[in-house]
């Protein structure tokens, strides 16, 4: 009986595994590792409800997994976030990354390779569940010229298929921290628009940030509120840095002969890193920053910073002109059916709108 109940929960983790965690299905290696740790986190999930009731989890465990509880009843009843069964459910892993990203670009040309299959359309990045792998996958890239990044993630949704567990990778986050990631990848459920990575990252950041800042409003955390938006402005303004010499970068590649790209591309990273250094020993860096510049900054590791924040003060742009996350919703899900370019402009025209 259980074997039974249990196909549906088979069949879509196979499709999750192959589709939206980026397994080519030509790649049966691939399609194996990523079948075997979706099934992993589906087959030890465990209700929380019965891990409150039983006596096997730790007290700080107890303690964290309530306030999921918590956190997860906000984000219904005034984020107007899916009521499901997402994060009802807690696994255990033992490891700090739930998956290993990849994500390479061209060594002059800041667009990031994609990889499509049928349920999540073109991704700016590939999932592992194995570092190794992850790390295998990458050194093929850059022996075919590629810059690479690879990074650990926490955790990821699949998009309503399955029923996304608490895991340990991220239970222990600060208060604050936990609510932002459940509230995030509960936005992807809401909203996601096939090929368009940085649509959907921004998106999701955003509804995380505007998130945070009520949930910490709700629980009286008014101190924390302030150092929130005070670690907010400044990885903001670090942010903005990336950004803008990242666009000058791209000026580089457009303008640039062939013989002077090298060259052009190492003056512009060493200006960026050195105008970082200076915001650092002012006191406006962070360890975060500190470490993501030492170890050496190229065009995918750019582009993963623009997927995830260039359109954010877009997006907040259009929330704070939206009666209520209802509303919001159905705003950008409008934007979300029109053409890519078309709806990227309309983005850009609602942050350049704002600004004072």
């Amino acid at each position: 009986m259980v074997f039974q109940n249990s196909i549906p929960s088979l069949i879509r983790c196979l499709i999750i595994a192959a589709c939206i965690l980026l397994s080519g299905c030509s790649q049966l290696g691939y399609l194996v590792q990523a079948a075997r740790g979706q099934l992993e986190i589906t087959f030890s999930r465990e209700p929380i409800d019965e891990v409150l009731a039983g006596n096997r989890a730790a007290p700080e465990t107890r303690e964290r997994l309530e306030l999921v509880k918590r956190i997860r009843q906000f984000a219904i009843e005034e984020l107007d976030l899916p009521e499901n069964s997402s994060y009802t459910t807690y696994s255990e892993l033992g490891r700090r990354h739930v998956i290993w990203n990849v994500v390479a670009a061209p060594p002059y040309d800041l667009t990031l390779k994609t990889w499509c299959y049928p349920i999540t359309g073109c991704i700016s990045y590939r999932g592992y569940f194995s570092k190794k792998k992850a790390g295998s996958y990458q050194e093929s890239l850059i022996r075919e010229g590629y810059d690479t990044d690879l990074y650990g993630v926490a955790a990821y949704s699949t998009l309503g298929w399955l029923s996304d567990p608490v895991l340990d990778t991220f239970l222990f986050y600060p208060d604050y921290a936990l609510a932002g990631l459940i509230f995030h990848e509960l936005a992807h459920q809401v909203l996601y628009v096939k090929d368009d990575s940085a649509f959907n990252e921004a998106f999701a950041t955003a509804v995380e940030q505007e998130g945070v800042e009520r949930w910490m409003r709700a629980e009286g955390n008014t101190g924390q509120i302030f150092q929130y938006r005070s670690a907010k402005k400044k990885n903001a303004r670090i942010i903005e840095l990336i950004l803008d010499y990242r666009e000058r970068l791209g000026n580089v590649y457009e303008n640039s002969s062939e013989r002077e790209l090298a060259e052009e591309k190492a003056r512009v990273l060493g200006e960026m890193t050195g105008a970082y250094q200076s915001l650092s020993e002012s006191g406006s860096g962070t360890r975060f920053w500190d470490q993501w510049f030492e170890e050496g900054v190229n065009n995918a590791r750019l582009g993963g910073i623009a997927t995830y924040h260039r359109l954010v003060p877009a997006f907040r742009a259009v929330l704070s002109k939206s009666e209520s996350m209802a509303m919001f919703y159905k705003t950008v899900a409008d934007q979300g059916k029109m053409p890519i370019a078309e709806r990227h402009a309309w983005l850009l025209r609602q942050m350049h709108a704002s600004d004072p």
